[in-house]
């Protein structure tokens, strides 16, 4: 196989990897501020600290956009704020088993944080990452060897 690969043939390696991923950090995120409200915050009134909740959620989402965006920038060392992100949502619903929550949002809230950690761990994400990092340095020589040209 060629070193050099068409956008088809890279979407069609990497695509179902990343987009799981993606939505796996998505549905721990939401399936932890979803349990927070039945448990942690089951006593306060939802118009004192639904905002302050959805707002944490939100910024957190923004933050795996943007790691994600990052990594597909060729930017590896990002996957750690993913994977912060994912034992965060684990240590946040752990303790959570005290107060008997929903056994299903329960389990689903501890499963997608460990398919998380194991899609970034897998194979073909761990080649997507290296390939990536390989075109963003094709890229920073194409940048020098066009701006150093354009000097003369």
């Amino acid at each position: 196989m060629s070193e050099l690969m068409t956008l088809r043939d890279f979407f069609r390696q990497y695509f179902l990897t990343f987009m799981g991923g993606v939505f796996a950090a998505c549905f721990s995120l939401a399936l932890a501020v979803a349990l927070a409200f039945i448990t942690y915050f089951r006593d306060a009134p939802v118009a004192q600290v639904g905002l302050k909740i959805m707002s944490a959620g939100a910024l957190l989402i923004l933050l795996t956009v943007h790691s994600n965006f990052m990594i597909l920038r060729g930017r590896p060392s990002w996957v750690w704020v993913m994977v912060g992100i994912y034992v965060a949502c684990l240590l946040f619903v752990v303790p959570m088993l005290q107060y008997q929550p929903h056994k299903v949002l329960y389990g689903l809230a501890l499963l997608f944080p460990f398919l998380g950690l194991l899609i970034l761990n897998s194979k073909v994400q761990r080649g997507m990452r290296a390939k990536l990092v390989g075109i963003r340095r094709i890229r920073q020589s194409v940048k020098s060897t066009v701006g150093s040209s354009s000097r003369m």
